[in-house]
């Protein structure tokens, strides 16, 4: 028989106190076999033990029964079941990273290609990333990571989507939520050297082992008072690496135009830029990466991981959910059952 979803668990860290279950039992045993209080023993005993008890014979045993049923299930709380009992490698030597994406209007370019679906360059960043940040996970199921994760956005200017953090989960909402501003004129050009000074800003009081800028752009910087390589200069000094990645054609795509008619593909996008691509990761240490489809993106956000992982053990912890409270409440429930019907039916007239 399975149990309800409430009741089930992978370990007990009490183990022992089952052992309190025999003393449920040798209870149950005793009350079960005593006789009921208040009766006498007459001579007629035989003549009356053939008289028919009725229903309610049979009923006075369960103030008893449920009196042992609530004390097993208070000794298995007792002995504290728990759900997901998992050994964690917790680690040392973290790394911090600041993710950059561009969400000009060039990344509205249709030139990617996913299971038959011609798909543009910010919907296919958005699948490479939540796959960066899965992989960085010891479990995929995980909300957590160990290395902080931040999200910088950029076009015009650029601003922070999400501060470093650990809770991938927001990190995710927020990629998810990233969309190029067709309607403001004013946000559709790159800043790329604002960008990574942003970053840098993010970075630069870090105590992490490693501090990165991942920074993908289909573009080339043509907004912004900080220039990218002043800016990758300003990382080197803070010990940040910044991996580049040019995402699209080198010749540019075409860029989907709402008009009076409908929707209109006919417009060209600028392209990549990738000479001061390779010059701002060169200077901080990193390397750049040419993606132009899904797959070769998601292999540079895949090397990059491997590049930076964090694999330094310092000890072992556990992970689990309590599980004893279901347990614990249905047992003072029936506890309260069982004082209550011995109370208001079956207690001995004196």
């Amino acid at each position: 028989m399975k149990l309800p979803a409430e009741f089930a668990y992978t370990s007990l860290m009490n183990p022992w106190a089952l052992l309190l279950l025999v003393a449920v039992l040798v209870v149950l045993a005793s009350e079960l076999t005593a006789r009921a209080p208040g009766v006498v023993t007459i001579s007629t005993g035989e003549t009356l033990r053939k008289i028919p008890g009725g229903r309610r014979r049979h009923l006075r045993r369960l103030p008893a029964l449920l009196r042992a049923c609530a004390l097993s299930l208070l000794v298995i709380a007792l002995a504290r079941p728990i759900m997901g009992y998992t050994v964690r490698k917790d680690r040392a030597n973290v790394t911090d990273i600041i993710l950059c994406v561009d969400v000009s209007r060039s990344m509205m370019a249709l030139d990617f290609i996913a299971n038959g679906q011609r798909l543009d360059r910010l919907a296919v960043t958005k699948a490479a990333v939540r796959n960066f940040l899965d992989n960085r996970k010891q479990r995929r199921s995980d909300r957590f990571g160990m290395d902080r994760i931040g999200l910088v956005l950029y076009s015009t200017y650029a601003w922070t989507a999400c501060p470093l953090t650990l809770d991938y989960g927001v990190v995710e909402r927020e990629v998810e939520r990233a969309g190029v501003n067709e309607q403001d004129e004013k946000r559709q050009r790159t800043a790329i050297g604002s960008a990574i000074g942003l970053a840098v800003s993010r970075l630069r009081k870090s105590e992490a082992k490693s501090k990165v800028i991942v920074l993908l752009t289909d573009g080339l910087n043509n907004a912004g008072e900080l220039g990218p390589m002043t800016a990758a200069r300003l990382a080197k000094e803070y010990g940040i690496r910044i991996y580049t990645i040019g995402a699209g054609s080198v010749e540019g795509g075409m860029i989907p135009v709402p008009t009076p008619f409908g929707m209109f593909v006919n417009r060209s996008a600028g392209g990549i830029d990738e000479d001061a691509l390779k010059k701002i990761a060169s200077a901080t240490g990193g390397k750049y990466y040419r993606a132009t489809d899904f797959e070769s993106l998601a292999e540079a956000y895949a090397e990059i991981n491997k590049l930076e992982t964090t694999e330094i053990e310092v000890n072992d912890y556990v992970e689990h959910k309590e599980g004893f409270m279901p347990f614990a409440l249905v047992g003072a429930a029936l506890m309260l059952v069982s004082a209550f019907s011995r109370r208001l039916w079956f207690d001995t007239i004196p």
